[in-house]
């Protein structure tokens, strides 16, 4: 758990495939963007945010339906942590959890039959979190159907979730020919960006990455 600006630090988990998640200590409580891979590596990730805020885990964004950025979910839910999704999310994962988790044990065999733990809160579209400061958006189809961008306006900072990264990496369940539509959309909506989390790899990046 690294410190990017201010009230946002980035996590570096490498457990299974390196992930990076990102976390936002608001006035109130915090925030975990990626609910990270499994219970085990959310309960980690858990007492190392306890080291820098004693203020509770407020919620949890599943930035997409997939065991890296939702296999937490049980964990988050036990402490009293809201879990979070788009309607589009939500409903991938109830159909194709069963088939993300074979998927993932199949390239992991360590990887744990994790049951089905769905989001309790659930949005139709774009929402924003801890009084506005934090936006988590879609802008179309590219590593998974329903993989969404977090910003925080006031650090200029982006979660690139699955979406950006170093290599594209696992093709399996994206939308190829959407994928740069998908980005040249993020483009054109001139956000100011300092910094870029991306969601495998090394973490830190600047505007370059998209």
């Amino acid at each position: 758990l690294t410190q990017v600006s201010g009230p946002v630090y980035v996590v570096e988990d490498n457990y299974y495939v390196q992930e990076n998640s990102m976390v936002y200590f608001g006035a109130k409580g915090v925030t975990v963007v990626g609910a990270t891979w499994t219970p085990d590596t959310a309960r980690e990730l858990h007492k190392l945010i306890k080291g820098v805020s004693r203020k509770p885990v407020l919620e949890v964004i599943n930035t997409n339906y997939h065991t890296d950025r939702a296999g937490g979910n049980a964990y988050w839910k036990s402490i009293g942590a809201k879990v979070i999704s788009t309607r589009q999310t939500r409903d991938l994962m109830k159909s194709d959890w069963a088939e993300i988790v074979a998927f993932t044990r199949k390239g992991l065999p360590e990887y744990p039959d994790l049951p089905l733990v769905l989001p309790n809160v659930v949005h139709e579209g774009d929402f924003t979190l801890q009084e506005g400061k934090l936006l988590a958006f879609y802008a179309g189809p590219a590593h998974t159907p329903d993989g969404i961008f977090v910003y925080c306006p006031d650090q200029q900072v982006l979660y690139g979730n699955c979406i950006l990264k170093e290599k594209l990496g696992n093709l399996s369940f994206a939308d190829v020919k959407a994928y740069p539509q998908t980005l040249e959309r993020l483009k054109a909506m001139k956000l100011p960006i300092k910094t870029v989390v991306g969601g495998h790899d090394s973490p830190l990046h600047g505007p370059e990455l998209i």
